[in-house]
């Protein structure tokens, strides 16, 4: 785990395409996949770490009617291990009060 480091995030300014949110990532629920790929461990390309997030929604494109501009949500965030991330709407869905962003990033969405 020694070679995870903390870089800046270059900003997305691009809109949201259809069907697609941009989200500000508030926690991030790691799981074994994540492990072994910082590890350098896992088989073929996993792609960046982080799938399973909980975030406020920050934008949305067309065509999505379930979640809003500033709700909480929980789904799967590509690269979600970061302070913005992008999502297929229908992989989202929104939360309430009952759960904490902590608690939400850990029900599985795969």
């Amino acid at each position: 785990i020694s070679n995870l480091r903390i870089v800046a995030q270059s900003e997305d300014s691009d809109s949201p395409a259809q069907g697609e949110v941009k989200l500000h990532v508030r926690a991030v629920g790691l799981n074994f996949r994540d492990v072994l790929n910082v590890l350098g461990a896992y088989p073929g390309d996993p792609g960046p770490p982080g799938s399973d997030c909980a975030a406020y929604v920050a934008s949305i494109g067309a065509g999505i009617r379930h979640i809003q501009v500033g709700d909480a949500a929980l789904g799967h965030g590509l690269a979600a291990l970061a302070s913005i991330s992008k999502s297929d709407s229908r992989l989202l869905a929104a939360i309430d009060k009952s759960l904490s962003f902590d608690q939400a990033c850990t029900l599985p969405t795969t």
